[in-house]
């Protein structure tokens, strides 16, 4: 039981003038229990005022101490969480990373048994086409010497030249390659063939003259024609002259380059003019009888710098209008340079995936 009382009897007040001035600034606090004893505590307003002071500030401290708790436990409640997260989040992120690992691996697995197939193959390939190249290459040198020709290679000076030495590059088939390339060069320029299909009435050489009997000498061969027939040229060049030159009647000459030269002699029709570039196989002009004559026929002749030799050697060369040993070399020098690029590509590319 507590029991607080202020007897009057111990309170005095003193008035002087308007203002009144208390005797006694004192509070007493009768503590009782249930056996009757009192205790009794005595405080002044001051220490009271000053003790609800001290206790309103313990509170108020107490207050921000418990919200600042509290916020720094959610603080740390929700770096847990984003821990708990963060870690979650790496576990998945090793999971992809080995994941992404294995699939390169696999990859580069695929990748070396492809480039092992692939280099297999394009071995089984190159050889086959290198073989076939060679074959066609022999086949064209053989054309070559029966005509006569000696394709030498050209040596370079080495007077007035120099550079840094490099080593040589390791190509597939560069030898045949090269040597493909001088035949293909030769045959550009060589007038191959026969510009008409029909026999041969006079041949090069000394020969009794059709017209006046006498003995003298051919600078070509005449091949007897159809009036109108076509007449194809026997190699590419240009038309350098294409009129009407006395006893050859119509006539036309075609200029191969490294000194070689076709003519065309007693032609019917004209296809061409000069000027004209034209191709080995393409129709020039029509088989006729115009100048010195005895009849339609084709007057050939074929010059090395302007001095007739015998056309016969290169006539030898069949089928004219579609030869199919050159396209073939031809086909075969591509495929080779087109499979030995894709091998140099696909080996860049192997071994930037290796990296």
């Amino acid at each position: 039981m507590l029991a607080l009382s202020i007897p009057s009897e111990h309170i005095r007040y003193i008035y002087t003038g308007t203002k009144q001035t208390a005797m006694s600034d004192r509070l007493h606090i009768i503590i009782s229990g249930d056996a009757g004893k009192a205790r009794t505590l005595l405080l002044s307003r001051r220490k009271l005022k000053l003790t609800i002071l001290i206790s309103l500030c313990i509170f108020l401290t107490l207050s921000i101490a418990s919200f600042q708790t509290l916020r720094l436990f959610s603080i740390k409640t929700d770096l847990d969480k984003q821990v708990v997260q963060l870690a979650s989040q790496l576990q998945e992120s090793n999971a992809s990373r080995e994941q992404f690992a294995a699939q390169v691996n696999k990859l580069r697995r695929m990748n070396t048994g492809q480039a092992a197939a692939f280099q297999e193959e394009k071995t089984t390939k190159l050889n086959a086409a290198v073989t076939e190249l060679e074959e066609r290459s022999n086949l064209l040198e053989q054309i070559m010497c029966n005509i006569g020709i000696d394709v030498k290679e050209v040596k370079g000076n080495t007077k007035n030249s120099g550079g840094p030495y490099l080593a040589p590059r390791e190509t597939l088939g560069k030898d045949l390659l090269y040597r493909s390339d001088r035949y293909l060069d030769t045959f550009n320029y060589l007038p191959l063939g026969r510009p008409v299909p029909g026999p041969v009435t006079s041949r090069f050489g000394h020969r009794t003259d059709p017209v006046n009997g006498k003995k003298g000498f051919h600078s070509g061969v005449d091949m007897r024609g159809r009036n109108g027939q076509t007449i194809h040229s026997t190699g590419s060049g240009i038309v350098s002259q294409a009129r009407f030159n006395g006893s050859y009647g119509r006539y036309i000459e075609i200029d191969h380059g490294n000194g070689y030269t076709t003519r065309f002699a007693h032609m019917k029709k004209f296809l061409v003019k000069k000027g004209d570039k034209v191709k080995r196989g393409q129709a020039i002009g029509k088989v006729g009888s115009s100048g010195r004559s005895t009849g339609p026929h084709l007057h050939y002749e074929v010059c090395l710098f302007d001095k007739p030799i015998n056309p016969s050697k290169f006539m030898r060369v069949d089928k004219l209008i579609q030869p199919p040993v050159i396209p073939q070399l031809v086909a075969k020098k591509i495929k080779i340079q087109k499979n030995i690029q894709v091998a140099h590509k696909r080996t860049t590319t192997t071994a930037a995936l290796e990296k």
